[in-house]
């Protein structure tokens, strides 16, 4: 009976995953909740994107982006985005007017300091509402990639096309 138990016990343990430090990414679906604000169609997108890490060290906290070098240079963005617009049947990058930008920021993602291979889904929120360079039942793809606290660059993946403001 004690033997049943070791191996019982045995079996339980399970290696980490052996996920490179590198991230790396996979698009999984874009959500889409339509609103109507003062009369103006509006899309709230969440983009989802499967991620793993071999080291943890994905997200940055209020005090990373404080110091060096997450307080240098465009150091302190971690998700970057670029969207794009089908023109006549072929995809091309949305020119947005200079400095604006959909790249933002996410936090830590192993908060507890942990060091070792994480894995799960990444939720990120993008508004669009009509304007001049986005009107009614536009088709857009969105091309997203990630870095690390090490400033590594994960992979870029792509979103299915998403019909918006219908």
């Amino acid at each position: 009976m004690l033997f049943s138990g070791i191996l019982l016990a045995l079996n339980a343990c399970q290696h980490p995953p052996d996920y490179d430090e590198r991230p790396n990414l996979e698009f999984k679906n874009v959500e889409k909740y339509s609103s109507l604000e003062n009369g103006v169609k509006k899309d709230s997108l969440i983009l989802v994107t499967r991620f793993e890490d071999g080291d943890g060290d994905l997200g940055l906290s209020n005090e990373d982006i404080s110091s060096p070098p997450f307080n240098q240079g465009n150091n302190n963005i971690n998700y970057f985005v670029d969207i794009l617009i089908k023109k006549n049947g072929v995809f091309e990058s949305l020119q947005l007017p200079s400095g604006f930008t959909f790249n933002g920021r996410f936090f830590r993602l192993a908060p507890d300091g942990r060091i070792g291979p994480i894995e799960g889904d990444l939720r990120y929120s993008i508004v669009v509402r009509e304007n001049p360079l986005i009107t009614s039942n536009d088709i857009l793809k969105f091309r997203v990639r990630v870095r690390d606290r090490a400033l590594r660059e994960s992979n870029t993946v792509m979103s299915e096309e998403v019909k918006v403001l219908e």
